[in-house]
């Protein structure tokens, strides 16, 4: 595990490089699944590779199975980047967890497919779970961290009522593209970098189609949600508005605020030891979700600490 201190620096150095706005698409792809190799995984995970509705993905499960159940990840990636490579030490080590297959979706990416192409592929992969793959959809939890919190939210309301999943998990997530960052650039990611993949994402389409900006959509009658951001990042105040909007509509919520971490650090739970406790109470959640245990109980702001060495 690496300290806090060392683990931002190295981690800064990396992101500032390849989430540039000049930088082309293809290259940042490029650059991302090639560092995501030096993210381990768990002792014993296995990487299955299926297709979920028309697009590819990743079955992985780290651990023995510990109950009924699924959950659907969608990778960050400002909408245009990332991939299951990107994601594959984050699925590994929330399966170990919640001790059940986590499947990673290669969902299509701007600018060469606009919203709602990434909403769409994930309800299609979400009934393709229930189909190809023997999972009722009310034990399948639909997840995602920055743009794939967004899509998260969006496919989710799009679902409807009687086909929703058994929980949502939002981590850091991106469910208002249209909204200009109050922060020039956190450890992760920069707003020009950030305006650049909202317009890719946007191509032609209106700003206010709740698949776009989901925060803006209906919340009513949304699953038990889990919404994970830090102090320190550009989507915070977003993210704290969402929380604030989930309340209102009733919504049972976890929300939790980390002075320490950066967005989307869940990706390093396999380097960084903060990460690594995120990604368990993300499981405890879960775990309650699926045993039925009364969710209220984790209606609080966890601030977590510093647990390096």
């Amino acid at each position: 595990m690496l300290p806090l201190p060392l683990a931002r620096a190295i981690l800064h150095l990396c992101y500032r490089l390849t989430f540039h706005h000049r930088v082309p698409w293809s290259v940042q792809r490029t650059l991302l699944n090639t560092v995501a190799r030096l993210q381990p995984l768990p002792p014993g995970t296995s990487v299955v590779p299926l297709r979920l509705g028309t697009r590819p993905a990743e079955r992985v499960s780290a651990g023995a199975a510990g109950g009924t159940g699924a959950v659907l990840y969608l990778h960050g990636g400002g909408y245009t980047v990332g991939s299951p490579r990107t994601h594959r030490s984050l699925a590994a080590h929330l399966s170990r967890e919640v001790r059940r297959p986590v499947y990673l979706l290669d969902y299509r990416l701007a600018p060469e497919h606009p919203c709602p192409a990434a909403v769409d592929d994930t309800t299609a992969a979400y009934e393709a779970l229930a189909a190809a793959e023997g999972h009722a959809l009310d034990t399948i939890v639909i997840a995602g961290d920055s743009a794939g919190g967004g899509i998260a939210l969006a496919a989710t309301q799009q679902l409807g009522p009687g086909k929703r999943p058994a929980a949502l998990v939002l981590i850091s997530p991106w469910t208002n593209p249209a909204e200009v960052a109050d922060r020039h650039r956190d450890l992760v990611v920069n707003r020009p970098w950030g305006l650049a993949c909202a317009a890719a994402y946007l191509g032609a389409g209106d700003s206010s189609d709740p698949r776009y900006a989901p925060q803006s959509g209906v919340l009513t009658g949304l699953p038990p949600t889990y919404l994970h951001t830090n102090s320190r990042e550009l989507l915070y105040s977003q993210c704290r508005g969402l929380a604030a909007s989930l309340r209102r509509a009733g919504v049972p919520l976890r929300y939790v605020e980390s002075p320490v971490l950066w967005h989307a650090a869940q990706a390093q739970a396999g380097l960084v030891r903060a990460a690594a406790a995120s990604v368990r109470d993300i499981g405890d959640f879960l775990t309650a979700v699926w045993s039925g245990r009364p969710t209220h109980l984790f209606e609080a702001v966890f601030p977590e600490r510093d647990v390096s060495p």
